[in-house]
Parts: structure tokens; C-alpha cells; sequence
């Protein structure tokens, strides 16, 4: 079974196949993920740092990671919370979402949707910064973190999109 690894970037994962769009250092294979040449239900591993945020429809994306993702396996997608300085000052993120809405539309495609917080938001004041970690670790509060990791498992045998931003509407309800 296949390990893949979805705009890889400049982070390409020893033992993975990695995508990306651009011709790089590291990469295996240059291609669309949304069109991937994958057959179903056949890796055990899919990796997707920073990738939903750069699409307007991220469904597409999602889509095509459901297909290739095999029953057992994991899908590991990374984020950056809209707040985020990273978030917002990519002007190629055209879709931000919070917690709650992330949550939401992973769990349209898998029965168990994990997340862990990395950074944090606000870094310039120490304090601030220690009071932050201390909120997200022992309280729970990942919406402070400067962004999300998602682990998902649990394929479902017929996905749902579960959020219909407005700009969608035509697409997906009819």
C-alpha cells in the first residue's frame, strides 16, 4: 500500500509518494490533487500539510483523499487558524475556517476526527506566550493555537459535504 504525501512542497516525507504541483527538489510526482492518479482505497497513509486553505472548494480536495485513502487508513491534514499570522497573511488562502467548521466537514468523510494544537498565536510577549500554551494544554482551547493538525480515521462508505459555504450552493445543492 501507498504512503502519500499531498503538496509536499518543500517538505517532502522520506518513504512517502510526494505531490505537489510544482517541479521541486524531492518530489515524485507534479499533479493536481484534485485529480489524482491514485487508485481507490489504495494507500494507508495520506499527508496534506497547508493544502485545503489554497482552494475555494476544498471539497474537491477532500474528495479525492477520501477515494485514494484505503478503509484502516489515516488521513493527516494541516491547517492554519484564520487568526494566525500565517493564516492571514498568505493572500493565496481563500479558504479559512475555524474549529467548529473544520471539525464539521472532516467529519462528513470519517468517523473519528482528532486534532492537536501547534504554536500558538501571539508570540512577542513571554507571558502572553506561557499563558497561551498553558490555556491550549491544560484547558483544551486549540482555537488559540497558530495552527491545527487533524487526524482522521474512520473512512465512511459514502461521504457528506456537511458545510455549504454560499459560494457553493449551486455546486453542491440541488
Amino acid at each position: 500500500m501507498l504512503r502519500v504525501n499531498l503538496g509536499s512542497g518543500n517538505e517532502p516525507k522520506s518513504g512517502f509518494v510526494n505531490v505537489d504541483r510544482r517541479s521541486i527538489p524531492g518530489i515524485q510526482l507534479q499533479g493536481d490533487v484534485t485529480q489524482l492518479p491514485f487508485a481507490d482505497n489504495s494507500c494507508t497513509e495520506v499527508w496534506a500539510s497547508s493544502v485545503l486553505e489554497h482552494f475555494e472548494d476544498p471539497y474537491s480536495v477532500l474528495r479525492e483523499i477520501h477515494r485514494i485513502v484505503a478503509r484502516d487508513g489515516t488521513v493527516h491534514l494541516r491547517m492554519p487558524t484564520p487568526w494566525s499570522m500565517s493564516g492571514q497573511l498568505d493572500k493565496t488562502h481563500v479558504f479559512l475556517a475555524d474549529l467548529k467548521l473544520w471539525r464539521q466537514i472532516l467529519s462528513g468523510y470519517f468517523t473519528r476526527v482528532e486534532v492537536t494544537a501547534e504554536g500558538v498565536r501571539y508570540r512577542d510577549n513571554k507571558l502572553l506566550t506561557a499563558l497561551q500554551y498553558a490555556a491550549i494544554l491544560g484547558l483544551g482551547m486549540k482555537e488559540l493555537a497558530q495552527t491545527w493538525k487533524f487526524s482522521c480515521t474512520g473512512k465512511l462508505s459514502s461521504p457528506h459535504i456537511a458545510y455549504v459555504p454560499w459560494w457553493l450552493e449551486e455546486k453542491y445543492r440541488k
